[in-house]
């Protein structure tokens, strides 16, 4: 999350979208009679095609899987999917030949197993450049997305860098406007085809650097040797993840992977101290006990080491450090609010003085929130295998030791917040930021939209591309600001909501009413008097958070489809449960699994409706796509591609869905 909008238009950089902003490519004979022969089988095949670099990106069936049921090994069925249909995306079978599992993840609700493989040459990793299979529980592939770039020996001359890591780095600190007291200096690179090199360098980075070659798609017959690192800026705002031309020195991208977005507490669903009663300037907070959940903490908040007993009284455990960074840095300081043997964590709070005089207690909120998210999404998916964040995995799978660290008043900015997400393993971070929209100050540490928020970035980034791939929410067209806005605006809901009802995000910290907008243009609504938006609005909009907000907008209108026809249901951790809030967040967290790296609109729509297929029966199908089509994400939508904010609204439904009332069961031929 961030305030400054025109500061974040320019947070992410990719030299691609220049240079292929004139770019047409079109749909070879090979392909389009591949296509042609699939559709046969899968009459509303949708085909997600990207002009301007050349890839046919995704193969999905809009009420249903892309093939009948199976028996086997997932990655079998679906290697062997892909083969079939290669010229569909334009693949030959040297281009499926050289490639390795990034991650393999099963849903234990969906039966769904989400697979992410990537395309390397010659040993050396192509960069993003994922092959992702979505296979269901019977064996039926669901869908594919595929960013493989098609003959791709042809499209590059070697890898043997004419320029080396050192010299990368010194082009990235130019980049970066950073001026170098010395020259960075490579120590010895390892062995392999990759040539990983530490680079030393004073000045530019607050971790080491290690950089590795990679080769960049840049669009169907051309792609670029580069090293690929990471500079972690000093100031802590930044996590730059970069890929340099290891011929030229241009700098093709840089990705940010920090998203500038007993306890006595503000209890969910209370977002703010002004979303409950009493009202400031008395203390509306309540005691809650032992709120752990069994399932996702099952040795409790405070533990890490999975035996009995806590290991921590302050607010530290296996989901979350939260500690106050008023200082900037980084480290939690030497006194912290300790809860004591019984882990009585109250604290005082008057929120007619400053912030800095309530420390402890923002703090408590702070790590009961991350702790809440933490439990709650477990429940629909994002567990251990998925990417979450934890020190101790309890022999689940994933990679463990990275809980987050959650820096309270946090003295590297103002009104703001943003979280740090690297891949599974590496500990991400939260900063939240004091607001100074009114005196006394506002600590955004009491604003849960603005804190669910935030871990809502942890959450897309490890869920969109896989655990080990945190760089797929950077292009133009991407949602991650409104899977954000969306994650809020869920977790905050009560039972009397309406759809109509205008919702903004971030009113408490901006010292609105609760009826304000908060930090977007328009509140969150189904009334067309109150949100105007449609899929096409993102045209014009600030990237990423105007364009985030608008498919915000879009996601809301289909939970409101589904509260409408299902109920709500204020427990959360059932994920199972049949009330429509239930079943929208188990298809949205499920249908990110399913997404792309580097997703359109229209690309996050079909991973949701895939999910919806194999969830409770598939009746929701086509109430999504009514849904999606009223907002201008109908099946005849069209993207533009991954890094166009230019999209064309479609309110067309697939066809086995025209003459069903939104009240209807699943299409006949939905395969589940």
């Amino acid at each position: 999350m961030a305030v400054n909008s025109q500061h974040d238009e320019h947070r992410n950089f990719d030299a691609r979208d220049a240079y292929n902003a004139q770019a047409k490519f079109g749909v070879s004979r090979a392909q389009s009679a591949s296509q042609t022969a699939l559709r046969q089988a899968v009459p509303g095949l949708l085909v997600e095609f990207d002009e301007s670099n050349g890839l046919v990106r995704s193969l999905t069936n809009p009420v249903g899987a892309l093939s009948g049921p199976s028996s086997g090994d997932p990655l079998a069925i679906g290697l062997d999917f892909v083969q079939k249909h290669r010229d569909a995306f334009g693949l030959s079978l040297n281009d499926l030949a050289n490639l390795e599992v990034t991650d393999r993840v099963f849903s234990k609700l969906s039966g769904i197993t989400n697979l992410y493989l990537r395309q390397t040459f010659k040993g050396v990793p192509v960069y993003n450049a994922q092959l992702q299979i979505n296979v269901g529980r019977d064996g039926s592939v669901l869908s594919v997305h595929s960013d493989f770039l098609p003959s791709l020996e042809s499209a590059i001359a070697g890898t043997t860098p004419r320029l080396g890591a050192a010299e990368a780095v010194a082009g990235v600190a130019k980049h970066l406007g950073v001026r170098l007291a010395t020259a960075p200096q490579s120590l010895k690179a390892a062995e392999g085809a990759r040539q990983l090199t530490r680079v030393a360098v004073e000045g530019l980075s607050s971790e080491p650097i290690d950089a590795e070659l990679a080769v960049l798609p840049v669009r169907v017959g051309e792609a670029r040797l580069v090293w690929r690192f990471q500079v972690h800026t000093l100031d802590s705002d930044h996590a730059y993840d970069l890929t340099v031309d290891a011929q030229t020195g241009k700098v093709w991208t840089r990705f940010d992977w920090v998203a500038a977005d007993s306890y006595r507490v503000y209890p969910m669903p209370v977002e703010s101290p002004i979303h409950t009663t009493p009202l400031p300037p008395a203390d509306g907070r309540v005691l809650v006990n032992n709120p752990a959940n069994a399932t996702a903490s099952p040795y409790g908040w405070h533990d890490t080491n999975g035996v009995a007993g806590a290991e921590y009284t302050i607010p530290r455990g296996n989901n979350v450090h939260a500690y106050v960074d008023a200082s900037n840095t980084g480290q939690p300081p030497a006194t912290q609010p300790n809860c004591g043997a019984t882990l009585n964590c109250d604290f005082p709070i008057n929120l007619t003085a400053a912030p800095s005089t309530y420390v402890p207690a923002a703090v408590t909120n702070l790590f009961y929130w991350n702790n809440i998210i933490h439990d709650v999404h477990y429940q629909y998916g994002f567990d251990e295998r998925s990417g979450n964040f934890q020190v101790n995995n309890y022999g689940r799978g994933g990679v463990g030791n990275d809980d987050v660290r959650a820096e309270a008043q946090d003295g590297g900015g103002r009104n703001n917040a943003n979280f740090l997400t690297p891949p599974d393993g590496q500990r991400p971070r939260m900063q939240m930021y004091i607001w100074n929209t009114v005196t006394p100050n506002r600590d955004g540490d009491l604003d849960a939209g603005i804190i669910v928020h935030e871990y809502g970035h942890g959450i897309s980034n490890r869920l969109v591309g896989g655990p080990s791939n945190v760089s797929c929410l950077s292009n133009r067209q991407q949602p991650g600001e409104g899977i954000s806005d969306f994650l809020s605006l869920f977790y905050t809901a009560r039972a009397t909501d309406t759809g109509p009802q205008g919702r903004g995000v971030g009113t408490y910290a901006l010292n609105q009413p609760t009826t304000g907008v908060g930090i977007r243009p328009q509140r969150y609504s189904t009334s067309p008097s109150v949100n105007t938006w449609t899929y096409a609005s993102i045209n014009g909009q600030a990237v990423p958070h105007g364009v985030g907000a608008v498919f915000a907008q879009g996601m809301w209108e289909a939970y409101w489809a589904l509260v409408d026809a299902h109920g709500f249901d204020a427990n959360l951790y059932n994920a199972t449960g049949n009330a429509g809030n239930q079943r929208m967040m188990l298809y949205f967290t499920q249908g990110l699994k399913n997404t792309p790296c580097s997703p359109t609109f229209t690309q996050v729509r079909d991973g949701i409706i895939t999910a919806a297929t194999a969830l409770h029966g598939g009746v929701d199908v086509c109430r999504l796509w009514q849904a999606f089509a009223a907002f201008g994400l109908g099946t005849n939508a069209v993207s533009g591609g991954s890094g166009s904010t230019a999209p064309t609204n479609g309110f067309a439904v697939p066809t086995a869905c025209v003459s069903l009332a939104p009240s209807s069961a699943a299409p006949a031929d939905v395969t589940l």
